[in-house]
């Protein structure tokens, strides 16, 4: 359901960034960034249970150590560490709960490096893959997407997070709640049944999410800096619509050099430079060191 619908549905509710410990208050979360509460004197007792059964099941969510560490950060410790980490965010628009079992364990069977998924609601599946394999997780989810819905009865969209390096480990719950967040946001507008690649989304926050996208604004600049030419390369590939002959003229070394330094960029965050998309989001990155 949607934020503005819950407003409806609650007007006396109130939009908070953590819950509320007030005891005659009820806290329902809706994404990793706010939280819907409401005073139980303004609840029927229909609705007191309800929000009850609600929040009971978010505490069975908040079990599993991946919620606890990226989600309310109460784990410590990263559960699983990999070279390279992503996140795929599934959100059922429409499922049966007898289907759900079967989906997941295609899902299981499909993502092959899959390390762990969680919940973060009933509609709201995390998996979290290690992409030291660069499983290419957009082409096959697109690919099946359509059979998928039709087997299992359910629509859903997903959302291909951003490849994260070894080195971000720290900030992974900061980046796994952007990331999160700015795909809610999405969804507040859109109920498209769709695979959505990260750097599409990126692009569209622009102009609908500008505060979401900083923390990963800031790490895709830092992980850009920590490459050798990069920002040079990247806009060499803008001027030349891509053409990896072309930049690599421009740049006054050969090819291969450069489509070398183009592989090392896509194994450490699955960016793509040759794909027009990826190389938009990475050129919006370096715009402001250009002047």
């Amino acid at each position: 359901m949607k934020t503005n619908e819950l407003l409806a549905l609650f007007p006396k509710a109130s939009l908070q960034d953590k819950p509320s410990q007030d005891s005659q208050k009820v806290s329902l979360r809706l994404d990793q960034q706010q939280w819907l509460v409401l005073a139980t004197e303004d609840l029927t007792d229909r609705e007191q249970q309800l929000l009850a059964l609600l929040t009971e099941k978010e505490s069975v969510f908040s079990q599993n150590p991946w919620y606890r560490y990226l989600v309310s950060e109460s784990e410590e410790t990263l559960p699983h560490e990999v070279e390279t980490l992503q996140f795929i965010h599934c959100h059922l628009f429409h499922y049966e709960t007898e289907s759900i079992s079967a989906w997941l364990d295609m899902m299981r069977t499909l993502l092959t490096n899959k390390v762990a998924y969680f919940q973060t609601s009933p509609q709201d599946y995390i998996f979290v893959l290690d992409q030291g394999q660069q499983l290419a997780v957009k082409d096959l989810l697109r690919d099946v997407l359509s059979a998928v819905e039709y087997d299992f009865n359910l629509r859903l969209a997903v959302l291909i997070g951003q490849v994260w390096p070894k080195s971000v480990k720290d900030e992974l719950p900061q980046l796994y709640q952007a990331e999160n967040s700015l795909f809610t946001q999405w969804l507040n507008r859109y109920q498209q049944s769709l695979v959505l690649p990260f750097s599409q989304l990126f692009l569209w926050g622009l102009d609908e999410a500008k505060d979401t996208l900083l923390p990963l604004k800031k790490k895709l600049h830092q992980l850009i800096e920590g490459q050798e030419q990069l920002t040079e390369i990247i806009l060499a590939l803008w001027e030349n619509g891509a053409v990896v002959t072309k930049a690599a003229q421009q740049l006054y070394i050969h090819r291969n050099t450069l489509q070398y330094r183009l592989d090392k960029w896509e194994e450490l965050t699955g960016l793509q430079l040759k794909e027009l998309t990826d190389l938009s989001l990475c050129y919006h990155i370096i715009l402001k060191d250009l002047f």
